[in-house]
């Protein structure tokens, strides 16, 4: 009984010896050289998969993108003299990954400039009637200045529709939008005839040329993603090199990072070598660890 408590003790006083060596996280003052536990690294990959998780905005998300990338359309085809219509989908005509997007802000998707371009052209929709509507300009104060545009939409079955387009100093804030409102005004009108018309039926859809605040939405939105990736990615490589660490071995074919004999780690550590590298770090490792037990 008195043999145990003695060994228990001493135990206690050099805790190194009889503790089980895990993977363990080595301050070195370099993130580069860290060696992530297990607990840590599962730890950061649940708190990776808790904020990908689908939200209430996320779902919304989904439900409104498939909803638009689904819709049906008639596409004007031409083989020689001969023109034939075919029913596609919005997402079979745009670029899914760059023409359109979700504005949590807006709470409805977005569609590009170029986008819209792409459907136009694919329904065969021209615009024989734009017409300026109202033109105001102030000499004295720019702010007041202010296009409204009319256009006419005519699409292959003879329809037609027409909406208008206006633009003016707060719905074009930025400099590049504010220096051009005739073209935004026109864009906007042909737009909005094409979206709303009973040949499209896109009524709620958002323009990009009308939601110019909801742009750096998309850019944000990417920046957010690639940052997850480069996470995930950072926390796979450091998996790896915790693994490689394990299995570094001395030249008398020891585990380098179970030794815990500092003067056989000194030797070890001079030169240049990863098995040297290694044993600097184990070395680093177990004086942190003395002094946080002192």
């Amino acid at each position: 009984m008195a043999r145990g408590k003695k060994k228990e003790e001493l135990n206690k006083k050099n805790p190194l010896h009889n503790e089980e060596e895990k993977e363990m996280q080595i301050d070195t003052g370099d993130k580069n050289t860290e060696i992530i536990d297990e607990e840590e690294v599962q730890k950061e990959k649940n708190n990776v998969a808790e904020e990908s998780l689908d939200t209430e905005e996320d779902s919304a998300e989904k439900r409104w993108l498939e909803r638009i990338l689904t819709h049906p359309i008639k596409v004007l085809e031409k083989s020689g003299e001969t023109e034939t219509y075919v029913i596609k989908t919005v997402g079979e005509v745009i670029d899914t990954e760059q023409d359109i997007w979700y504005s949590p802000k807006k709470k409805k998707p977005i569609i590009s400039d170029p986008g819209t371009k792409k459907l136009i052209e694919a329904t065969g929709a021209t615009f024989p009637k734009i017409i300026v509507i109202e033109k105001q300009s102030d000499a004295t104060s720019r702010d007041r200045e202010q296009v409204w545009i009319e256009a006419t939409v005519l699409f292959p079955d003879g329809t037609t529709n027409e909406d208008y387009g206006i633009a003016n100093r707060m719905n074009c804030p930025d400099p590049i939008s504010g220096a051009n409102l005739p073209i935004m005004a026109r864009k906007r009108g042909m737009h909005r005839a094409f979206y709303r018309s009973g040949y499209i039926g896109l009524y709620e859809l958002n323009d990009e040329n009308e939601v110019l605040e909801a742009r750096g939405e998309k850019e944000e939105r990417q920046y957010k993603l690639l940052q997850e990736k480069l996470k995930q990615q950072e926390l796979k490589n450091k998996k790896l090199v915790n693994q490689m660490c394990k299995e570094i071995k001395s030249p008398d074919g020891e585990l380098v990072w179970k030794i815990n004999d500092q003067s056989k780690l000194t030797q070890l550590a001079k030169g240049t070598s990863l098995v040297s590298y290694l044993a600097l770090l184990k070395l680093r490792h177990l004086s942190k660890k003395e002094k946080a037990n002192s």
